[in-house]
């Protein structure tokens, strides 16, 4: 679930690729899976080497967004943390937006990320102009013209949520994000899906570490739900509720900024 998202993921202009390694290890580090690399460093190898195939940089990004789709993202799943991408082909808008950021970076393709209430996406600058990146449309996520970028953009805006069910807040969200508000965002997701699966104290373990590099109002309006949660529990004992109590009014006040600046 995506309940809530994202800043600039700025890197140098279109030149040699840029190591980047260490921030896929960032991300890797959010789950507790060791995952190879070698198809990974494989991967980049080989696109890299064809890139003086193409005659501009928006031909480049293009082979970059199909082929990682081919190679990497193979089964859309809902709830599914980042390390799956490696170990199992599966991805969500947030994990593929963040390898798609990842690849970016290593060659040097100037982009943002952007996070509305309940998706993310990423806009690159091409010298062809901009193109629009949607991890989760194998077929038609690469968007150039500028029509239905602003078409596309406008339906995100618009934070329709298809399931009832879902939660709804109370504000809109478009921002952009940078690379560590991206891993608060991977925790965010973590933290709803161990809410979804009732376990409270890995809700507001995983939504502590959101807070510490992504303090938003979709987290302040969270841990509000979550104090209400936490006291209507029967399963904790009295000590057990104080703790999670004191540890969601600080995650509130981490957050209160943000909801201040809507």
């Amino acid at each position: 679930m995506f309940l809530v998202l994202i800043t600039s993921s700025r890197a140098p202009g279109m030149g040699e690729p840029v190591d980047r390694r260490i921030s896929l290890e960032h991300f890797l580090a959010t789950t507790e899976t060791n995952v190879s690399l070698e198809k990974w460093e494989s991967f980049l190898t080989r696109v890299g080497s064809k890139k003086n195939q193409f005659k501009d940089d928006r031909q480049f990004l293009e082979f970059i967004f199909y082929r990682t789709h081919q190679v990497f993202l193979k089964r859309y799943s809902e709830t599914t943390s980042f390390d799956e991408i490696f170990t199992q082909g599966f991805y969500n808008c947030l994990s593929g937006t963040i390898l798609y950021s990842v690849i970016l970076n290593h060659f040097g393709i100037e982009h943002d990320v952007i996070e509305t209430n309940y998706h993310i996406f990423i806009l690159a600058q091409t010298s062809k102009g901009e193109v629009l990146l949607e991890a989760t449309d194998a077929v038609d996520g690469f968007v150039t013209s500028a029509d239905k970028i602003q078409e596309r953009i406008e339906q995100y805006q618009q934070n329709q949520i298809r399931n009832e069910n879902r939660y709804q807040f109370s504000f809109d969200l478009f921002n952009k994000v940078s690379e560590e508000e991206l891993i608060g965002l991977l925790y965010y997701n973590y933290a709803v899906e161990s809410f979804n699966q009732q376990n409270l104290k890995k809700t507001v373990h995983y939504l502590s570490l959101a807070s510490e590099r992504y303090a938003t109002a979709r987290i302040e309006e969270f841990s509000e739900m979550l104090l209400w949660a936490v006291s209507l529990e029967d399963n904790l004992d009295p000590a057990e509720k104080q703790s999670l109590k004191k540890q969601l009014q600080i995650i509130r006040y981490k957050a209160l900024p943000a909801v201040v600046r809507l």
